[in-house]
């Protein structure tokens, strides 16, 4: 029962495909802040960072972050190449690479799970802003 609220919490989508994008959902209001702090850093390239341990990236499957993504580049205008997931990185070299370009401000916005982002990144030298969909929920994550 749990998980259930924690998904409907974030997006009703996440329990039935049948409903449709609402603009008070958690994932709307996330891209709204997303925008908000983009463009208020845009001059100084400032980057953010998105946890959700829930809808995380799927290739071919409907998530959260791609939501997200899409109403940013859609809705916002910002560019999709400076938008990126943690879980497309394959390899260290490819997680490098993206803690790179958040370093730089080449990538101003990275999606991520508690356990994938949350321990050794070290690509905050520019970092304005973090942004938590919803909460851990393991016992040893949340004391």
């Amino acid at each position: 029962m749990t998980d259930y609220a924690r998904k409907m919490s974030l997006d009703l989508r996440m329990i039935d495909s049948a409903y449709e994008d609402h603009i008070y959902n958690k994932a709307s209001h996330c891209a709204k802040m997303l925008n908000d702090y983009y463009q208020k850093y845009n001059a100084q390239k400032g980057t953010q960072f998105v946890f959700s341990d829930l809808g995380t990236y799927k290739p071919g499957e409907w998530n959260v972050y791609s939501e997200i993504k899409r109403k940013l580049t859609k809705d916002y205008g910002i560019p999709s190449s400076e938008i990126r997931f943690i879980q497309e990185c394959k390899n260290e070299k490819a997680k490098k690479a993206v803690i790179e370009g958040m370093n730089k401000g080449s990538i101003r916005i990275l999606f991520g799970s508690t356990e994938m982002l949350g321990t050794g990144v070290n690509a905050q030298q520019r970092a304005v802003a973090i942004h938590h969909l919803d909460t851990p929920w393991v016992r040893h994550e949340v004391a």
